[in-house]
């Protein structure tokens, strides 16, 4: 029976960047173009219209908030429902492309022009299989709270109103908590390898990872412990890193630590508040166009490798 090397699957993310530095800071910018594109298109269609209500409602010097403002930004929101499930979609969609180059660069090795981007089946696949995860994921963890917090209500209303009831409900629900995390985790790691099978079948798979990672639980176990640390780990340095060209700067900016300033700071009108803050946006999207690529990497290359053991 085939099984997984926990290290070598682990690790894997890092021989792709090893392998492709080029393709991986591609990735980044892609990644950042594409999730930057949308923002762009709504604030050109409904920036003026947001920026003359929020200026509308800036609390004045001699008078009360404009509740006709209010009233147009509340109606504003309500609108927005449809633009954020369009975000929600079009953001699973950039995630399945560059998921999918990273599943080519281990899997397709040779499939490495483009820096192994593609838009084609595969992409749409893994699309459908990361939202209806997305779906079932939401369903599961409602379905869990409730099997968790509705027994431990009735422990602890069983016990009366003194000290005794509620101890034992919270226990309860501590203990029943532990059980459901456990039981989600275990069906998290059994169709774990779902993403490199719908990527290498060109279908939609998602439960027939469950025969695929039959025996291998713990050691999938093993591999989403080690990938786990390995992000905290680069996020750590990254903040690390930050924070040092931070003091190394001056530090700070004093006003940070008046709450007075602080306010003052972020009410300023909307167009004023961008022009200040625009040198700090730009830095993040740098820093992520060359972190955020790497983490995508390290995280979804040792399923692909986990996939291609078990599977060859």
């Amino acid at each position: 029976m085939a099984k997984i090397s926990v290290a070598g699957s682990a690790f894997a993310g890092f021989g792709v960047i090893a392998r492709h530095p080029g393709a991986v800071l591609t990735w980044g910018v892609v990644m950042l173009v594409l999730s930057l594109a949308p923002v762009l298109a709504l604030f050109a269609i409904l920036g003026p219209e947001m920026l003359k209500t929020l200026t509308a409602m800036m609390p004045p010097k001699d008078g009360p908030i404009d509740q006709e403002a209010v009233r147009q930004l509340m109606q504003l929101q309500s609108g927005m429902m449809l633009v954020q499930i369009g975000g929600w979609l079009w953001s699973t969609f950039v995630k399945a492309i560059i998921c999918s180059a990273v599943f080519r660069a281990v899997l397709e090795p040779n499939q490495s022009r483009g820096a192994f981007l593609r838009l084609g089946a595969q992409e749409l696949w893994l699309t459908l299989l990361f939202l209806v995860v997305s779906v079932l994921a939401y369903i599961v963890a409602v379905i869990a709270s409730i099997g968790v917090v509705l027994p431990a209500l009735i422990v602890g209303l069983a016990g009366g109103a003194q000290g005794q009831g509620a101890m034992a409900g919270v226990l309860t629900g501590f203990g029943l908590g532990l059980v459901a995390v456990g039981v989600l985790v275990w069906l998290g790691l059994r169709l774990s390898l779902a993403a490199p099978m719908t990527f290498a079948d060109r279908q939609f798979r998602l439960f027939e990872s469950w025969s695929v990672t039959r025996g291998s639980a713990w050691r999938l176990l093993g591999v989403a412990v080690l990938c786990l640390l390995m992000v905290l780990a680069v996020e750590l340095v990254v903040a690390g890193v930050v924070l040092g060209a931070i003091f190394a700067a001056g530090g700070p900016p004093a006003w940070l630590s008046d709450p007075v300033a602080v306010q003052a700071y972020f009410t300023q009108p909307p167009l004023e508040l961008l022009g200040r803050l625009w040198p700090w946006l730009a830095g993040v999207g740098v820093v992520w166009t060359l972190i955020g690529s790497c983490l995508i990497a390290v995280f979804c290359a040792p399923w692909a490798v986990a996939y291609r053991d078990l599977t060859r």
